[in-house]
């Protein structure tokens, strides 16, 4: 009458590069990358990040980074810098200075070696489309330094939140905030400060992937900083593509700021209208608003000036998905697939049109090569358990919200999941600990409660499964099997009454609902209203109810079934 619903301390060492670049650019990219090496610094403090040797004055050297690498350090705490050599330097911790309110800072210490320093450049010179290059450490890999080739996507001179106004399309990773942005007179022209994160919808089966677009702080600041000047933007009003874009890129994934960017997109591109990734900006906006046809009118714009975009491909086939038109996301998640067979997203998100269509086997093996690919995405983890709840898998299931969990303890969808897989299983006491676990998270998680109120009725804690069933209704008042199973605890305490308005209400939402009438005729009739109960019965009937139909035709229903309509 209901079922739970689915839903080592570091040492210093020689840092190696790994070096990503096109053949054609190989020899010039190298040669940028030997530099890259030289200046780019670890900084290990309360957490990781990069930084760029800028100054040497006598053995003093300037490191400079983004603030928010080191704005957690204490005066008094450790920190330190690793340099290309291996060697680990503690910094100066007085030497601390943010520049302005911009996400840059520098900080110093001191070596009798010898290290080179960057070349600062000028970024007014950065264009549209310019080669430049990306450096730094990324988490948990503290020997190899990431070297990645991008293009410009915008260069602005707006005042823009924190001092990001250099807008590019380099792969980074966390981690390698503060490193380098070089031209390709391997100059330094600004500071890697922000990549992205993909950013979910509402439902844990929903992911948008990533712009590809990252932002840095220019150089200018810095020299700002060196000449005594105020570190402070003199141009206030947009004017250019560029700074359009950069204020529309600050305004991506704010809540409520989506007219905003798509206002922005809209004037960058009456400037300049080949940028592909700023149809991409608008059309991610969109996206959270819902509108799907102009989310594919916008990323067919980006396609047609680059073909070889698959985060595109894969985000146009979400927003067919939503439009109910599986066959065309499929094709567009196979098109990103063939522009890069690595893509974790297509072959997720192919797998959760498996899963919704009850492929369940054609689902959890596009969730196995997702993970092959990326095993750090949680919600991976956590649509194979569904996937395997699904054919009764309910132990393997648990291995996957478990791994989901090590991955990010906060997540109440996994704890959900995990008590259901347990529940299925008999384990409701197991089951009812995990629930309590999700709504210390979110004390607002239906699902949560709705699904504890299920496993407490098992253990025949009546009052207790009656108690959450009414929160969870309280929560969603639309929500059909919290009634129709709060009316069955109802019904076991005896509250007879209580039980028939919770199908009272099932059938004022919905009137064709035949567990509802079913279970209704079985109370009435239990409290001797048998003309009220056969009305019940043979509605349940007309709706295609085989136990109705079992039941007035049994002996025991030839009353029922002898009165008249």
């Amino acid at each position: 009458m209901g079922q739970p619903m689915l839903l080592g301390t570091l040492t210093a060492s020689t840092a190696a590069i790994v070096l990503s670049a096109s053949k054609a650019q190989a020899k010039d990219a190298s040669e940028i990358a030997r530099i890259a090496k030289a200046i780019t610094v670890r900084i290990e403090g309360a957490t990781q990040g990069s930084g760029v040797l800028v100054k040497k004055e006598g053995n003093r050297y300037t490191v400079l980074t983004a603030w928010h690498v080191v704005q957690d350090n204490l005066p008094g705490e450790e920190v330190g810098i690793i340099t290309s050599d291996g060697k680990e330097h503690l910094w100066e911790s007085t030497s601390l200075q943010r520049l302005g309110e911009v996400d840059m800072a520098v900080l110093t210490f001191t070596s009798n070696k010898n290290y080179q320093v960057a070349n600062i450049g000028d970024v007014k010179k950065v264009k549209y489309q310019d080669q430049v290059y990306v450096a730094g450490f990324p988490l948990f890999d503290f020997i190899n330094l990431k070297f990645e080739s991008g293009e410009v996507v915008a260069n602005a001179e707006v005042s823009i939140d924190q001092g990001y106004q250099l807008l590019y399309s380099n792969k980074t990773k966390p981690g390698m905030s503060g490193g380098v942005i070089l031209n390709e007179n391997a100059e330094l022209v600004a500071i890697h400060g922000r990549g992205e994160i993909d950013r979910q919808k509402k439902n844990v089966q929903e992911l948008i992937t990533k712009t590809g677009i990252n932002q840095g702080v220019p150089i200018t600041f810095y020299k700002l900083f060196l000449n005594g000047l105020p570190v402070v933007v003199s141009k206030e009003n947009a004017t250019t593509a560029g700074d359009y874009l950069a204020q529309a890129k600050a305004s991506q994934g704010k809540q409520g700021r989506e007219q905003t960017v798509i206002r922005l997109v809209n004037e960058s591109l009456k400037i300049q209208s080949n940028n592909d990734k700023a149809y991409f900006i608008r059309a991610y906006a969109k996206s959270y608003l819902d509108d799907h046809q102009g989310t594919i009118k916008d990323y067919n714009q980006a396609l047609n000036i680059d073909p070889q975009n698959a985060n595109a491909f894969v985000n146009r086939g979400f927003s067919k998905e939503k439009l109910g038109d599986n066959k065309g996301a499929i094709s567009d998640y196979k098109s990103a697939l063939r522009v890069n067979q690595y893509s974790s997203e297509a072959y997720y998100n192919i797998g959760i049109i498996k899963l919704k269509t009850g492929n369940y086997d054609d689902a959890i093996s596009n969730f196995n090569v997702a993970l092959r690919i990326n095993n750090n995405n949680a919600n991976y983890y956590i649509n194979r358990g569904v996937a395997k709840q699904k054919i009764n898998q309910n132990k393997n299931a648990i291995l996957d919200f478990n791994s989901a969990i090590e991955i990010n303890p906060n997540l109440t969808k996994a704890f959900n999941n995990r008590g259901i897989s347990k529940s299925n299983l008999g384990n409701y006491k197991d089951a009812i600990s995990d629930f309590n676990r999700a709504l210390e998270i979110d004390t607002n998680y239906m699902l949560a409660y709705y699904n504890r109120a299920f496993a407490k009725n098992k253990i025949d804690d009546h009052d207790g499964s009656i108690k959450d069933y009414s929160i969870s209704i309280k929560l969603d008042p639309s929500h059909i099997n919290s009634y129709l199973n709060r009316g069955l605890s109802n019904y076991k305490k005896g509250n007879y009454y209580s039980a028939i308005n919770d199908y009272n209400r099932i059938i004022e939402i919905n009137p064709n609902h035949i567990n509802a009438y079913l279970n209704r005729g079985v109370i009435k009739l239990s409290l001797k209203e048998k003309d009220a109960a056969c009305i019940d019965f043979k509605k349940a009937q007309s709706l295609g109810s085989a136990k109705a139909k079992d039941f007035l035709a049994s002996a025991e229903g030839a009353w029922c079934r002898n009165m008249p309509d």
